[in-house]
């Protein structure tokens, strides 16, 4: 009697040798062995925090906001005069004798000393509100970049699941076509296995497709140059970076974790700026109702006596009292308000409603580690070994082949949200560096991850 490949039953027990390969969050040293075939979560979040267009951008506006915040606070320039009445035109005769008079006088411009001060206040907030809108855009990059590099995981793990799937319907078309032969199964059981076999082929030609799909997703947070080489972006193997085994501990009570993101996420810092550089406009506005006031001192001589002039000039707000731009900045505070309070109350959702994912996707994993997958793996263990003895029907293992691969998909897939729900909630709390070690504990790889090392992983 044929019997199914010893080796590929024992393949099929590294779990992880088929799905996502895990490595070890250890050493510099080990990290540094990490081929450059393979992508990890860290490496990637790096590499698009650093080099991404829209952070560049974000720079860029932040250096237009430091400019614009020395300016503001640079004194006027004085305006040097010199006057000169009764002289005579070059080549005119002498004539009647006249009394040539000269004049030197500086004249200090004022109003832009009355408005210094409003204008460094708008200027110093906008240089907040852009140095915070560039650690959001830092943040929603390496955010898109965890989904995508998540979605490669998922793709990865579908992939290698229906190739497993695909080689055991080949070992199983061999051993029922040899049972068939021997008058000991039915012929249509081996049409069913065949049919089986091709729905597995066409399954794992669309996983492929959807892995290409994420791959071409990935490649432009990987850099220029490997996303203009799609070849090179689908060669590489994303790897998930095991946490410390320290089980999983509840998250901070929401209330505080709260109050932590009302003084720490950038879009209600951007926000309070932008409110704060709205006010200093109103104050600004106010200021410029009184227009070109200079103060000038210098010096008159007339027939070589010298006498001091000095003088205050300013313009009389007599019919433009500028109440048109008082009024528009009036109106653009209460608008900046009014933004500032939607945000706060969009971010307490979105705070809320990540720590309930987090919580909930958290407790689950870790509830589920390793157990899932070892009672798919036993109960098609079980169930091949009695269709081998004649115990079992062919339903029954095409069932249990099917439910150990949609079992490893749907495990990892709950672990991949895991892995994003932590991440998306650290981004509500306002962490910029989404590649730093997390402050709570997040549920460990299943026990196999730790036990079995498949080929490319850290030891």
């Amino acid at each position: 009697m044929t019997q199914i490949s010893e080796p590929r039953r024992t393949q099929r027990r590294l779990v992880l040798a088929f799905a996502v390969t895990w490595v070890s969050s250890g050493t510099a040293s080990a990290q540094s062995r990490v081929p450059d075939s393979v992508l990890t979560l860290s490496a990637l979040l790096s590499s698009a925090t650093s080099q991404h267009p829209l952070l560049d951008e974000a720079i860029a506006r932040v250096a237009t906001a430091r400019g614009a915040r020395r300016a503001s606070g640079a004194l006027p320039n004085p305006m040097l005069n010199y006057w000169v009445e009764n002289a005579r035109f070059p080549g005119q005769s002498p004539g009647v004798a006249r009394d040539r008079e000269t004049q030197t006088y500086v004249t200090l411009p004022l109003e832009s000393i009355f408005q210094r001060w409003p204008r460094v206040r708008s200027s110093q907030a906008d240089l907040d509100a852009a140095t915070a809108d560039l650690a959001r855009a830092r943040q929603l990059v390496a955010l898109d970049a965890a989904r995508a590099f998540f979605r490669v995981a998922a793709a990865q793990v579908a992939v290698e699941a229906t190739r497993d799937v695909r080689a055991r319907l080949l070992d199983l078309v061999a051993f029922t076509g040899a049972r068939v032969r021997e008058g000991k199964a039915a012929e249509a059981d081996l049409i069913r296995t065949q049919v089986e076999l091709d729905r597995a082929e066409a399954t794992l030609a669309l996983d492929e497709v959807e892995l290409t799909r994420g791959h071409v997703a990935l490649a432009p947070y990987m850099g220029a140059s490997v996303a203009q080489d799609a070849r090179s972006a689908s060669q590489r193997r994303v790897v998930i970076e095991a946490v410390a085994d320290t089980g999983f501990r509840p998250l901070p009570p929401i209330d505080e974790l709260l109050t932590m993101s009302r003084t720490t996420r950038p879009d209600l810092v951007s926000a309070r700026a932008h409110v704060a550089a709205t006010r200093a406009n109103v104050t600004l506005e106010r200021t410029l109702a009184a227009r070109q006031v200079g103060a000038t001192f210098g010096t008159k001589q007339t027939l070589g006596v010298t006498s001091m002039i000095a003088g205050l000039s300013f313009t009389v707000p007599l019919f433009d009292q500028n109440r048109g731009e008082i009024q528009r900045a009036t109106a653009l505070r209460q608008a900046a308000d009014a933004e500032l309070r939607w945000a706060e109350r969009a971010a307490t959702a979105e705070v809320r409603g990540a720590y309930d994912n987090a919580t909930a996707l958290s407790a689950r994993t870790a509830k589920l580690r390793g157990a899932m997958l070892e009672r798919a793996e036993e109960s098609e263990r079980i169930t091949l070994s009695a269709y081998r003895e004649g115990a079992a029907s062919l339903l029954q293992v095409l069932d249990a082949a099917r439910m150990l691969a949609d079992t490893r998909q749907m495990y990892y897939r709950l672990l991949f949200a895991q892995r994003t729900s932590m991440l998306e909630l650290r981004a509500a709390l306002g962490a910029t560096d989404l590649t730093a070690a997390p402050n709570f504990a997040l549920p460990t790889a299943p026990p196999s991850a730790r036990t079995a090392r498949p080929t490319g992983a850290r030891q």
